[in-house]
């Protein structure tokens, strides 16, 4: 076996200096990364979730409910209802009302409260107009009466919902009830299908009758209201807006049901991040104006 020379033993046992400081510099990155990692990731994470969620947003609607052509997704507000700014104004005014809920006498006296006026202020109602209280019925005849605007909530929808699947069914909405007890609460229907209503949907469906229902269709889900004043850009939706998603991209049953923003997607669950508190400033409000 060869010999090696002295100086090339010495070389093997320590290396050169400037080897040495390699492995030392790529060690103290190797910990500065690992610190970021630990002091940051759980931000990235949030960015990562979030930019997840702006590709989804491509997908959103598409197997989340039955696609109806009839849907309207974003609507304009005519111009002659937002109020004008300056001296010589139009004095009239928009006043937003949520979750009316059939409560028909309710609304009556909120609008006195409010000095509502027919022939100068503007009502949109942003959702769920129907179902749960006493006058659904008087509720959007109301509606109809004074032209407001009405969003589409997800108690409209699920009421749509539920006619069309009667409409599958052939049942004629003039024909007497289904022969069940007046009392029942819950059908046999399979209830975790947004296309199969309760028993009292189908009771409201046939109260509300063709006309109604037909009128209700053409809620949007989202009314884009324009410019109003010092507010900027003003939207009106009954739940809520995906931050970082553009309108035309929202997923409508999010629209109407959504609550939170869990890992950067929204839900109907409460365990989340309020909507409207993640990144909405900073993110949403530009995509909107893009």
């Amino acid at each position: 076996m060869p010999v090696l020379p002295e100086y090339n033993k010495a070389r093997a046992v320590n290396p050169p200096r400037s080897r040495r400081t390699i492995v030392l510099y790529l060690a103290a990155l190797l910990g500065l990364s690992w610190t970021a990692y630990v002091l940051f990731a759980p931000s990235a994470k949030l960015t990562d979730a979030m930019e997840n969620a702006k590709v989804k947003g491509d997908q959103y609607g598409l197997n989340a409910r039955p696609q109806f052509k009839d849907m309207i997704q974003i609507q304009d507000l005519p111009a002659k209802y937002i109020p004008e700014t300056g001296k010589h104004r139009n004095s009239g005014r928009l006043v937003v009302v949520g979750d009316v809920h059939g409560m028909k006498e309710s609304l009556v006296e909120l609008l006195e409260k409010v000095g509502f006026k027919e022939k100068r202020d503007h009502l949109i109602l942003a959702g769920d107009i129907i179902s749960k209280g006493p006058d659904s019925v008087g509720v959007v005849d109301m509606a109809m009466k004074l032209d407001a605007t009405v969003v589409r909530g997800n108690h409209e929808d699920r009421i749509i919902l539920a006619h069309a699947d009667m409409m599958a069914e052939h049942m004629d909405l003039d024909a007497p009830g289904p022969s069940e007890p007046t009392d029942k609460v819950q059908d046999t229907l399979e209830e975790e299908s947004f296309s199969h209503g309760d028993y009292k949907d189908r009771k409201l469906v046939k109260a509300l009758g063709e006309k109604r229902i037909k009128w209700l269709k053409k809620c949007p889900v989202i009314l884009r209201v324009g410019s109003v004043g010092d507010m900027g850009e003003v939207v009106v939706v009954h739940a809520g807006l995906a931050p970082g998603v553009k309108l035309e991209k929202q997923d409508p049953a999010m629209v109407m049901n959504m609550r939170t923003i869990k890992h950067g997607v929204p839900s109907d669950e409460r365990d989340g991040h309020p909507w409207i508190k993640v990144r909405w400033n900073g993110l949403f409000i530009g995509r909107l104006k893009n």
